[in-house]
């Protein structure tokens, strides 16, 4: 420093370093400061590090609730594609055995009407 002090002289010294120390006490923090500024950044790592367990905890509590909810919801629709299958089975029974009736109504009808002709054409 004492180049400095021979380049400035000892008033421009002096008002160097006053300009140089307000600056760092301006823009600087004390010690105390920083150790209650490092203690509340610690809570906030710790109220942190909580959160993210209690969101972790969330989601898989979540994902555990759709999983049951999507169970629920496709035993349901099982249950309902079933009764629908059924319904559908007893009207393909029904079709069914009303169409064998109407084709054999149809054959008796067609076997009666042959006879008739047959016994027709005997009689002439």
């Amino acid at each position: 420093m004492p180049v400095l002090k021979e380049k400035l002289g000892e008033k421009g010294y002096e008002e160097l370093e006053s300009f140089i120390v307000e600056k760092i006490k301006l823009h600087s923090v004390e010690r105390d400061e920083f150790r209650e500024v490092l203690s509340r950044l610690d809570i906030v790592e710790h109220d942190l590090a909580d959160l993210k367990v209690e969101v972790r905890e969330l989601r898989r509590e979540m994902n555990e609730r759709f999983d049951r909810m999507n169970e629920s919801i496709n035993e349901r629709l099982d249950r309902m594609n079933e009764s629908i299958n059924e319904r559908f089975d007893r009207m393909y029974e029904r079709m069914t055995s009303l169409m064998k009736w109407t084709i054999g109504t149809l054959v008796l009808f067609g076997t009666i009407i042959s006879i008739l002709i047959a016994i027709g054409q005997f009689i002439k």
